[in-house]
């Protein structure tokens, strides 16, 4: 039978649905009646659009983007726990989560670990249609087609849930349309997410060798933009890296460096609004070959991108990012002193 969400079970309940490690101490899940969690207030002040970096780099990849009271995720290079962990730092559950958008399936982007917590939630995953060779071939794959949660897409938009005309707090602005672009990347290739919620719109891609043309017309006008800034091109050049890694990296199929980096957010900015995109979130930075001062000092050069990016890191999240229209994030913008470059715990 398929477990499902259930509000009152403490988090020691949720974390059975997982296979990967043994449960933590029992811990109530739901907080006094009198401290509502923020996702809680949310529906009471109405629909809000945000989103986080659980963690980004070559050790996994996870972003939530959080539409109201739902949330979808976009790839799960995590394990489930680490995942739920970090979740629930920003005062969501797994239960919020109503669909997974997949990249790619290389394992810092899909952990196969997450079968079982897929079907147990009853979570849906979004994927293109040319990884379904790669999909078959992860153990478990079987169990999420015959639960009927897995999704293809291939040209057209997609929404990733229905809407509930009996939901009071499903308003129209919930409603999500997400459209695609195919990029570059290895054998595989990879996919970029677009998501439009009313005005607001999201942009991500990672694991990109180069920005084609078509990325840059489907991310024009995005409040917020989600993109990978991998490494520097001398330390990746004097590393111990194998030529053949190297290769792969830098051969236009395997990453975008931080010029490559910044050139596609300016081509991005050009194509916009003046103001869009509010806020340039830096993705997948190698660990071994990039470092925080020079990604800063790279688009230092540019005034415009230097004021909007927030820098992410591989075991702690960042802050929620509202998404808003760009007149509201203009006003706010003239309030900070400095681009958000500091994650929580």
């Amino acid at each position: 039978m398929t477990a499902r969400y259930n509000p009152r079970l403490d988090m020691t309940l949720q974390y059975r649905l997982f296979d990967e490690f043994p449960a933590p101490p029992a811990a109530p899940y739901a907080p006094a009646a009198s401290a509502p969690t923020p996702l809680a207030a949310s529906r009471s002040a109405g629909p809000t659009t945000q989103v986080c970096v659980l963690g980004s780099g070559s050790g996994g990849n996870c972003t939530v983007v959080r539409f109201g009271k739902r949330a979808i995720l976009i790839d799960a290079g995590f394990g489930p726990m680490t995942t739920a962990r970090r979740l629930q730092q920003t005062g969501l559950t797994l239960g919020d989560v109503k669909a997974v958008c997949i990249t790619h399936l290389d394992q810092d982007h899909f952990r196969p670990t997450w079968i079982n917590t897929l079907i147990g939630f009853g979570i849906r995953v979004y994927l293109h249609r040319w990884h379904r060779r790669h999909l078959d071939k992860v153990e478990g794959s079987e169990h999420l087609y015959d639960a009927g949660l897995v999704r293809f897409f291939e040209y057209d938009a997609f929404e990733p849930w229905e809407a509930d005309a009996h939901d009071p707090h499903d308003e129209r602005h919930d409603r999500v349309v997400i459209s695609t672009v195919r990029l570059p990347h290895d054998d595989k290739g990879t996919i970029a997410f677009h998501l439009q919620a009313g005005p607001l719109r999201i942009g991500l891609a990672t694991d990109l060798g180069h920005a084609p043309d078509e990325l840059i017309r489907a991310f024009a006008g995005v409040d917020v933009l989600l993109i990978e800034s991998n490494y520097d091109p001398q330390m990746q050049i004097t590393s111990s890296r194998p030529a053949f890694l190297k290769k792969r990296i830098m051969g236009g199929h395997g990453h975008l460096s931080n010029e490559q980096c910044l050139d596609v957010c300016r081509r991005i900015a050009d194509a916009s609004p003046q103001g869009n995109p509010q806020r340039i979130v830096l993705l997948h930075r190698s660990q071994q070959c990039n470092t925080p001062e020079l990604v800063k000092e790279m688009f230092a050069r540019d005034p415009r991108m230097a004021k909007r990016i927030v820098l992410t890191q591989q075991r702690r999240r960042t802050p929620w990012i509202p998404v808003k229209p760009l007149a509201a994030g203009l006003r706010e913008q003239l309030t900070l002193a400095a681009p958000i470059s500091s994650p929580h715990a």
